[in-house]
């Protein structure tokens, strides 16, 4: 299996609600969950997650993507790094 292929894999399988649940408060909202961004300072919970789709944004800085895209940039390490550290938890 080639990286992207096992990025995808993770992608589809870690749950991203969990992970963002250690960093962030979120509540409800219809379909989507909501808190304060962690990547900048945001009094208007513009962090929006979706648990059906498995990714997030920030409608206030532009940040978003699945769990590979929020640990880079919440940890600061690159693509490879998180592939194997989400790897070894499936």
């Amino acid at each position: 299996m080639s990286q992207e292929i096992n990025a995808e894999f993770i992608q589809a399988r870690v749950n991203l609600v969990q992970i963002i649940a250690t960093h962030v408060t979120l509540s409800k909202s219809r379909f989507v969950l909501k808190g304060s961004c962690p990547f900048h300072p945001d009094d208007m919970n513009s962090f929006m997650v979706s648990p059906a789709k498995n990714i997030f944004k920030c409608f206030g800085c532009g940040q978003e993507g699945g769990p590979i895209e929020f640990i880079m940039a919440i940890e600061n390490k690159n693509h490879e790094e998180v592939v194997k550290i989400l790897g070894a938890l499936i």
